[in-house]
């Protein structure tokens, strides 16, 4: 039983450092929110890949999300029936006495194997869950970094040479 728990806390770990990895995605799309926003604003046909890329950031991440909290969420539910002892699930409903009644009245080896059963379920839904995120996390770092790179690129194609300055005009070719 402890050895599944423990594979239970590894999916639970690995999309933790995931959620993590998706902070570290979001605060660069931000500081480059500027830069993303002014090639928009240009209005050139380059928009249209803009927004192209930004649908497939904003997709990949609620895919990303989605499937992040489906594998951190908490098992608030067992599949066998009845009281298992080492199931918080079917506890929180019981009362001492029925506690009392239920370990004098059935095997632990059965409650234990129950729960050594249901913790594999558990983990086997957080690893597909957690799989899935990979799979859009994966997509969230391609499209982000092309997102960000391309709206740089294009931007920088329209920045517009500075006019010079009044005095430089005035300026006698000798002193330019």
């Amino acid at each position: 039983m402890d050895q599944i728990g423990h594979w239970v806390r590894f999916a639970d770990t690995k999309a933790t450092i995931l959620v993590a990895a998706v902070g570290v995605i979001l605060t660069m799309l931000m500081t480059n929110g500027d830069t993303i926003v002014e090639t928009v604003d240009l209005g050139r046909p380059e928009s249209t890949v803009i927004y192209a890329l930004s649908t497939i950031v904003t997709l990949s991440f609620l895919w990303t999300l989605f499937w992040l909290l489906r594998s951190i969420s908490a098992r608030r539910t067992t599949t066998g029936t009845g009281i298992n002892r080492f199931a918080w699930p079917t506890l929180t409903n019981t009362d001492g006495l029925t506690l009392v009644k239920h370990g004098r009245d059935n095997d632990v080896r059965e409650d234990a194997w129950q729960q050594v059963a249901d913790l594999s379920r558990l983990a086997k839904r957080k690893f597909q869950a957690f799989n899935r995120a990979l799979v859009g996390f994966g997509a969230l770092i391609v499209a982000s970094a092309a997102l960000v790179g391309f709206a740089i690129v294009a931007g920088a194609e329209q920045v517009p040479e500075p006019e010079p300055s009044p005095v430089e005009s005035t300026a006698t070719p000798a002193a330019r």
